[in-house]
């Protein structure tokens, strides 16, 4: 088959613009090294939408992140994911720091984000009762705020697949095939993908495929953030998401409130080296950097009721600007890569940008006649548990587990073999119950219902969780 697009990359930018195309009459593929979306950065990450006071207007990052901002309403509308807007603060210690926040407030408010405002310290104690006391004063965005990233992108990809995006999981792209100065076909380890348009969203090794397609002007490198994920408890718990003064290399190291109420520390800025862009293991270093400086907004933080740790890899480009654009040869490549932050937040504008570029290749992209959406569900498992006592039952009882009846919604919903991978529509935390113990539990539910340990997909191909089928 011959498709008028071929997508790499499968996490919320190759998603997001996988799930715009399937809007269109279009036959398109979406091409992923993992046999499931999210795998990449967009499953490790802060989950933050930033209201986009601090990007640089003259950056084409700077332009969409407020643009994204708006859309995610859009996109929440359409496809039903969780999205909690609660404001966020960057909090000033000294008078240099108060100086940089009102210069922040001052460019946010010429790009027409609304609703800034400079909180003193007595608006500090009262609306966040665990922050330093010594913070002086503090920028809120109330515009700001959080959602489940691995749940956004994985309903993305769903609603693409189901109106007719081909996925090709777990194929790694080694080579195009050419023809004269036009790509004919993406070469992977298991077969040839033949497309019109080519559009590269493979995150840190972005690059890698530009230099492949003959764009050899960029520089991927692969900006390791690790976090510390807690139950919420009210010593530390915090309303909004809170940010230090920002630095060179990063927004800083937070903490915020999840989507699901738990409290998530990070992330630090390591770039690693071009032979480690996948080591995205966390470091006893690395987690003492990020509790030491999230303890300087909230000094009461402990680590007592950690629920697990992790690390993430963001494409942090040369350019330090986010890469959407397309060539004179090739003429049928379209880059969309250095996705770095607020990379996220600005998805569903970064899509729109992309679908502009393909309609001023081709002409306006025609619309399908109907659109068959799946949509997310959304209930209160708590009050349905005060109703029904079976949601007071878990695969886990003696951890904060998931409801059985909400389990039984995604087995119905179409998951099934995936639900390993799709956890995000039964999980109700940014992976609290996914440990071996929940994991373990979650496989014997699965072959419960008649599938077998070769049938589940796993995150990773020859999980070393299964061995010879048990």
């Amino acid at each position: 088959m011959n498709f008028d697009i071929a997508i790499i990359g499968a996490g919320i930018t190759g998603s997001g613009i996988a799930y715009e195309l399937s809007k269109c009459n279009l036959n398109v593929a979406l091409i992923d090294a993992y046999n499931a979306p999210t795998q990449g950065a967009s499953k490790a990450n802060s989950g933050i939408l930033h209201a986009g006071y601090d990007d640089d207007p003259a950056l084409l990052r700077g332009q969409l992140v407020v643009r994204g901002n708006k859309l995610y309403d859009t996109w929440k509308e359409e496809i039903g994911f969780r999205l909690r807007r609660d404001g966020s603060l960057v909090v000033a210690f000294d008078d240099e720091q108060f100086a940089r926040i009102q210069e922040e407030k001052a460019r946010g408010e010429a790009k027409g984000i609304p609703g800034l405002e400079i909180w003193d310290q007595a608006q500090l104690r009262h609306y966040e009762p665990n922050l330093n006391k010594e913070a002086i004063a503090a920028l809120y965005a109330p515009t700001a705020g959080v959602v489940c990233p691995m749940e956004v992108t994985n309903f993305l990809f769903r609603n693409a697949v189901s109106n007719g995006v081909v996925p090709f999981m777990d194929q790694t792209a080694m080579d195009f095939e050419k023809s004269g100065d036009e790509l004919v076909a993406l070469v992977t380890n298991r077969e040839k993908i033949y497309a019109n348009i080519f559009i590269n969203a493979a995150g840190v090794y972005g690059d890698v495929i530009s230099r492949k397609a003959g764009i050899d002007a960029y520089t991927i490198t692969a900006r390791k953030g690790e976090y510390i994920l807690l139950e919420p408890h009210e010593t530390y718990n915090v309303n909004r998401i809170i940010f230090p003064s920002p630095t060179k290399t990063s927004k800083g190291v937070l903490v915020t409130k999840t989507i699901t109420g738990d409290i998530l520390l990070g992330p630090n800025a390591v770039d690693m080296p071009e032979t480690e862009k996948s080591n995205n293991y966390t470091t006893r270093e690395g987690l003492k950097e990020v509790l030491e400086k999230t303890k300087k907004l909230v000094p009461t933080l402990s680590t007592k009721l950690a629920v697990k740790t992790f690390a993430g890899l963001r494409p942090q480009p040369n350019t330090n600007d986010f890469i959407l654009e397309d060539y004179a040869i090739p003429a049928n490549f379209i880059n969309a890569i250095g996705i770095r932050s607020p990379g996220l937040t600005a998805a569903p504008a970064i899509a729109e940008y992309v679908v502009h570029i393909l309609e001023k290749k081709v002409g306006t992209l025609p619309k399908k006649a109907q659109y068959d959406t799946i949509k997310r569900t959304q209930f209160d498992p708590l009050a349905r548990a005060s109703q029904d006592p079976a949601w007071g039952k878990t695969l886990t009882p003696h951890l904060d587990s998931v409801p059985l009846p909400l389990l039984d919604l995604a087995w119905d919903f179409g998951v099934r073999n995936q639900l390993y991978n799709f956890t995000c529509y039964a999980d109700l935390g940014l992976g609290v119950d996914l440990g071996a113990s929940w994991q373990n539990q979650l496989i014997q539910w699965i072959t419960n219902k008649g599938l077998s340990t070769s049938d589940i997909l796993y995150r990773h191909t020859g999980s070393w969780q299964i061995k010879k089928g048990v």
